[in-house]
């Protein structure tokens, strides 16, 4: 559907580097950025605008919503809200061998890490840091979080998109999940929700210094 395909390409032109935070535009600046008509153009601005992606100030336009501490902040909350429960569901339902698949994956490509980080393991690193968020949100089995945590990851996207994905953070957060996963095999859920706590708190700490 045309609103759909206008709602994606204006929320990846927030991604990358085609709109600025605290940038101002009007609704046709956008419609011609994305080569999408003003009527979805602007049911798309709407949507994002409700997911605290962008503002829109009466008689002046629509402003990209800035990065701020307090922004970061509360993305964070939010996200360790959803995350921390999920661990525990994902460790309690998950086969040993999911486990076990999950820690070599990482294994492996924090090795590569340690032997250099260059553009393509960046790549390889944040799909499989999406991949594997992803699969311990979807064990709540709850469609309410799902589309909260959807909605918060795009706020999570953007902060890395505009802040940039540091390349001395890719071994400690490797590190990081692997924590998460060994708690799981050897603790059980709850070790694996502490370990989870750690790891966003060092996430967002990372989030706020770069």
């Amino acid at each position: 559907m045309l609103r759909e395909d206008a709602y994606a390409r204006l929320k990846q032109s927030l991604f990358d580097s085609a709109l600025r935070p605290g940038q101002l535009v009007s609704q046709k600046e956008l419609a011609k950025l994305i080569h999408c008509p003003l009527g979805p153009t602007r049911e798309a601005i709407q949507r994002l605008a409700a997911e605290s992606l962008l503002r829109v100030v009466p008689q002046r336009g629509i402003v990209i919503n800035n990065l701020s501490l307090e922004f970061i902040r509360d993305v964070f909350q939010l996200r360790a809200m959803i995350e921390r429960e999920a661990a525990q569901a994902f460790v309690a339902a998950a086969e040993r061998a999911e486990l076990l698949a999950l820690k070599a994956e990482h294994q492996a490509l924090l090795r590569r890490a340690l032997a250099g980080v260059d553009r393509p393991l960046q790549a390889a690193a944040l799909r499989l840091d999406w991949r594997f968020h992803d699969r311990i949100v979807a064990a709540l089995d709850n469609g309410l979080v799902a589309e909260i945590y959807r909605v918060n990851s795009d706020r999570i996207r953007l902060i890395q998109a505009k802040r940039g994905y540091v390349a001395e953070r890719l071994p400690s957060a490797m590190r990081e999940h692997l924590a998460i996963l060994n708690a799981g095999l050897r603790h059980g859920p709850l070790a694996a929700a502490e370990a989870m706590d750690r790891h966003l708190r060092e996430s967002r700490r990372w989030a706020v210094r770069v």
